[in-house]
């Protein structure tokens, strides 16, 4: 009976695609569509074209795969490229991923665009020390529509979605017997608010000193006397980390309109950095040892100095610790605040430059390339370029920044590239997962005169990391040194092989002049031996 009542529904589902008993059609491909060069057959036998089904009854099929399996058949022909990419299809495995999805109206592609973002969703972490090294998932909020942001603090963690809704995950974080981190999978997570832009806390990496999380968002104000009707303002809301219970809020002019907030500085001298739509810099200053006391008072919002010193400059992202900062322009540039001798001697080697009397005085620093994304620590830097490849600057004593040695980088220097998001505190290290599909690829390909040869990760400081990979690396460059047919040409491949190693501009500069050396000596130009002062 069971066979028999498949049969039906196969038969009955076939039914609503075959034309009537004595219909000729030609002979076709599944997907493609008919033949043009095909024979026209009488009868059942012959293959039946998959347009030939109702579209609707195609899309409700498709809509009941994975969303990894929609995507694989979306790429197989031009007709399921067409059908996979339909808003009725992403609209159905939307609504069968997220039932309490509302209706998403932003976007070329809404529904497509919100299913991939809560099918990707994901903050996995992986505690230090230990035996154990095995990769934890979190929970997931069900209403949180995607991730977009997160931040961990001593015991819970702060995850904001693309439509500025902020959860707060209690108790996520436990201490295990022997002092690891663990994830409490029965951990509990509730809406903190609403309507935020960006949140911000203690930019130290040991989350004990995170205990105000500063959330900058939107918020209706009634209206005043003289006026009709409410305005939306930004305001800062300032939240306790351990029980989320608002403490402080600070309203702001409904002219001045925030994208970022930033921390810099210690407790009793905390400055809010706020970056405006415009790509200006506003600074107020807290402290936030008197936060709790129920008190009302003025704070006076005023421009950083790089916005005055520099007014052309458009700032689009920041970054920052507790004593310095970061700025990335429109235009791709670099700019930075370091307030401490010690940690600009890290970065930079020197205190050259160092005014102690003007900490806030800019200082751009020089790259080869636009760069889109920064990260900065303690006393080093990260930098990610409009080609996608990584520049690491500062103290290398741990060897933090990956470049396979424990040599301090007084300029940016290029390391392998990276695959993840990543956020590290002093007990784990985390990894958000969240795919936009209406953020476009942001990297393009490096020009041409320098693709060829060049290898995914990083020549020498890839070496440490993936052995095999350096060693096809040096293989591919003998292979091009070799095919070259005369000295001299193996001589500029040298030199070009040379610039794209990730090496300090002195070894590229020693390098360049020995090989510039070699070429003349045998080439002949030169008139022996070189001289110290040639």
């Amino acid at each position: 009976m069971v066979r028999k009542s498949r049969r039906r529904r196969l038969q009955k589902f076939t039914g609503l695609c075959r034309q009537e008993e004595g219909l000729r059609v030609k002979r076709s491909c599944p997907s493609c569509g008919p033949d043009p060069g095909g024979e026209e057959k009488k009868g059942r036998g012959n293959p039946i074209s998959v347009q030939l089904f109702p579209p609707e009854l195609v899309e409700h099929i498709i809509s009941f795969l994975p969303v990894r399996d929609v995507v694989a058949l979306g790429q197989t022909c031009h007709y399921f490229h067409e059908v996979c990419d339909a808003e009725g299809v992403w609209r159905r495995i939307c609504r069968r991923l997220s039932p309490r999805l509302r209706e998403q109206g932003s976007g070329v592609r809404p529904w497509k665009r919100a299913a991939i973002l809560n099918y990707t969703k994901g903050l996995y972490f992986q505690a230090f020390g230990g035996r154990r090294r095995c990769l934890s998932k979190s929970v997931a909020p069900l209403l949180a529509h995607g991730y977009r942001r997160f931040l961990p603090t001593k015991d819970h963690v702060f995850i904001l979605d693309y439509t500025g809704t902020l959860f707060f995950l209690k108790n996520a974080l436990v201490s295990s017997t022997l002092g690891q981190i663990q994830w409490k999978r029965a951990c509990r997570y509730v809406v903190l608010c609403r309507g935020a832009k960006d949140f911000a806390s203690d930019p130290r990496c040991d989350t004990v000193y995170r205990k105000y999380l500063y959330v900058l968002a939107t918020r209706e104000q009634p209206a005043v006397v003289g006026t009709t009707g409410s305005r939306a303002c930004d305001c800062v809301e300032v939240y306790l980390q351990s029980s989320g219970q608002r403490v402080f809020k600070m309203t702001f002019h409904h002219s001045m309109s925030f994208k970022q907030i930033v921390l810099v500085g210690q407790e009793n001298q905390r400055a809010l950095l706020l970056l405006t739509e415009e790509g200006k810099i506003y600074s107020l200053v807290v402290n936030e040892t008197q936060l709790d006391q129920p008190r009302s008072y003025t704070v006076q919002l005023a421009l950083r100095k790089v916005s005055r010193c520099l007014p052309h400059l458009r700032v689009t992202r920041m970054a920052s610790n507790q004593s310095s900062t970061l700025y990335i322009t429109d235009q791709g540039g670099v700019y930075f605040e370091v307030h401490t001798p010690g940690v600009y001697r890290d970065l930079f080697g020197t205190l050259q430059a160092f005014d102690p009397l003007d900490q806030q005085m800019p200082l751009a620093l020089s790259l080869p390339a636009k760069i889109l994304f920064c990260a900065l620590g303690y006393n080093h830097l990260g930098l990610v370029d409009e080609f996608g490849r990584i520049f690491m600057q500062g103290n290398n004593r741990y060897g933090q920044l990956g470049t396979g040695d424990k040599m301090d980088r007084g300029e940016p220097t290029q390391v392998p590239l990276c695959a993840c998001s990543l956020c590290s505190t002093r007990e784990c290290l985390y990894m958000l997962s969240s795919h936009d599909i209406e953020h476009h690829p942001t990297y393009r390909d490096l020009p041409a005169s320098r693709v060829v040869g060049t290898p995914e990760p990083g020549l020498g400081a890839g070496a440490p990391q993936d052995p095999g990979g350096a060693a096809r690396a040096c293989e591919e460059y003998l292979s091009q040194i070799h095919s070259c047919p005369t000295l001299q040409d193996r001589m500029e491949k040298m030199k070009e092989i040379v610039g794209w190693m990730p090496l300090m501009a002195a070894q590229k500069d020693f390098f360049w002049e020995a090989l510039d050396m070699l070429q003349r000596a045998a080439g002949g130009v030169g008139p022996g031996p070189s001289t110290p002062e040639s």
